[in-house]
């Protein structure tokens, strides 16, 4: 398996370690480790991700994500996705997702979705959703929002140190 790819060599079809570039296509590929300008990656399997540009990903799948610009998922997904401008899922799914500017979800899900407006789309559904602005269309769900995890973690507290002090009681410390 190559270790290095440099532009002028073609990432289709192909195992690599690990592609350099500043503009990496790749395509019905395992990759390891992609940094780049900018990334197109269709019907492929990449570890990680780390562009100053845009990411595009369509049926395809990886473990991190990191785009300087915005992130467009069709018909694929990750565990991590990181984008410095706005993140748009359609038919596609996420772990944890921090993006600077607006996320956008269409039948997809994700499980953390940070950002400064998350919008749920029809057939979307999102675990928890940390946003200052968050909306809604018909058919979607948002299980938490930053009151719930709040109330959740107030609640926490006050259980956690109730045994704790129930605890140092029963002991005599």
């Amino acid at each position: 398996m190559p270790t290095t790819v440099h532009p002028e060599r073609a990432t289709r079809r192909t195992a690599i370690a690990r592609v350099d570039t500043d503009g990496a296509n790749i395509a019905q590929s395992a990759v390891g480790l992609v940094r780049t300008g900018q990334a197109t990656i269709g019907q492929a399997a990449v570890g990680a991700v780390v562009a100053s540009g845009d990411v595009s990903l369509s049926r395809g799948g990886g473990r991190t994500f990191l785009a300087g610009r915005d992130l467009h998922v069709r018909q694929g997904g990750g565990g991590f996705m990181v984008a410095g401008g706005d993140v748009a899922i359609r038919e596609g799914g996420v772990g944890t997702m921090l993006a600077l500017g607006a996320v956008r979800i269409e039948r997809g899900m994700s499980l953390l979705a940070f950002a400064k407006q998350v919008e749920a789309r029809e057939g979307t559904t999102i675990g928890v959703a940390l946003s200052p602005r968050i909306v809604m269309a018909p058919g979607a769900r948002v299980l938490a929002g930053w009151r719930e995890v709040a109330a959740g973690g107030a609640v926490a507290g006050l259980v956690i140190g109730l045994v704790l002090a129930v605890v140092r009681r029963l002991t005599g410390r």
